[in-house]
């Protein structure tokens, strides 16, 4: 049977997909903004693999004694550059614009561009085959750590003040690189901002997307029937082998491409609420009400309440009713909700958050 094809834009968004430290070229370039002060460098995550980062701190205003407080910022699934983005088809600026706004609040903030990508891409490995051990998820949550080091070593920022906020997929690695800190004695978060983040584990929430968008495109039952089958039978075996199956149908191919079997069987095991209760510091959970790929009547309300299960650690939940993914403002239309500016009133909920839990005065 001939299945029916997604939209590619709308399946790069489904895969919630896509170390000792040295820092080289950190140097400050023109500020975007008279409260900040931008400067661009290269970091060495996993594997010594190069990160190009940009690392933004406040400037006009007096730097704290200890240094400044600090986000490490990580974004979302697939080919997603440090600003949000994945150009050119895709445009949210969803991390350079919490970046500026934070750098306004007195807050410094780092954010890279993932291994082998955009700014990184000459780091790719040549060889295809190389693929698999390059994009391996413990490779995503060894750089995550590694840049937070470098963030809490930063002469200029206080390392008993720093955080990581997490997008969608960087959520998971917020998540996972703070149980990877705390193992291995570093310096942990000291707060956690997981932002649409799903609280389920992956195999649901593809199997979730997939429903969704396959009722959206109003595609036959007998099609949907042969998808969905054909799906679980990928994860499966996935699961099993964390091997990539060679017959996956031309509809599910941009979720599973051949070298993401070991990246995504690691994802198949990872429990975003076990992870949620392992942490014991103070978590904020943003979700907005209209967003198409994590559920906030499915995802938000599991973290919620694996989080309430840790007795005494703080955490809040903040659901926006008009705000998509990105946290833009919803039309009628999902895939226009990526543009323009980053709603004001989730900006607003994590500054008014972040001052008592950075203890910033």
């Amino acid at each position: 049977m001939k299945m029916m094809p997604l939209s590619r834009r709308r399946l790069s968004a489904l895969l919630l997909g896509s170390a000792a430290l040295a820092i080289a070229m950190l140097g400050p370039i023109t500020a975007k903004a008279e409260t900040a002060s931008v400067n661009q460098g290269i970091a060495q995550g996993a594997g010594n693999t190069p990160l190009a980062v940009t690392l933004v701190l406040p400037s006009g205003q007096q730097p704290p004694e200890k240094g400044w407080p600090a986000l490490l910022l990580i974004q979302g699934s697939g080919p997603t550059d440090r600003d949000g983005n994945q150009p050119p088809q895709l445009r949210t600026d969803l991390l350079r614009q919490i970046a500026e706004h934070l750098a306004a609040q007195g807050i410094a903030t780092l954010r890279y561009d993932k291994r082998g990508m955009h700014a990184n891409n000459a780091s790719l490995p040549t060889d295809a085959a190389a693929y698999a051990d390059f994009f391996r998820w413990e490779n995503f949550v060894g750089d995550a750590t590694a840049v937070f080091r470098f963030l809490t070593d930063h002469p200029g920022v206080d390392a008993q003040r720093t955080g990581i906020l997490g997008h969608s997929e960087g959520g998971l690695i917020a998540l996972a690189a703070a149980e990877q800190l705390r193992q291995a004695g570093n310096v942990v978060p000291a707060a956690l901002v997981l932002a649409a983040t799903p609280g389920r584990k992956l195999d649901a929430v593809i199997t979730s997307q997939l429903e969704r968008l396959l009722a959206e495109q109003q595609a036959p039952a007998n099609q949907s029937r042969a998808l969905l089958n054909a799906n679980k039978r990928i994860m499966e075996t996935i699961a099993a082998n964390g091997q990539v199956p060679g017959d996956v149908p031309r509809g599910l191919a941009p979720l599973y491409p051949h070298y993401a079997g070991g990246f995504l069987q690691s994802l198949f095991r990872l429990d975003p609420t076990a992870l949620a209760r392992d942490y014991r510091g103070p978590v904020l959970v943003l979700q907005g009400q209209a967003d198409n790929q994590v559920s906030p009547e499915r995802d938000a309300p599991t973290l919620d309440n694996a989080l309430a299960d840790r007795g005494g650690a703080k955490h809040t939940l903040r659901i926006f009713p008009q705000l998509s993914h990105n946290f833009k403002v919803s039309s009628q239309e999902p895939e226009t909700d990526i543009a323009g500016p980053v709603g004001e009133e989730m900006l607003r909920a994590l500054t008014e958050w972040l001052r008592p839990n950075l203890a910033i005065k």
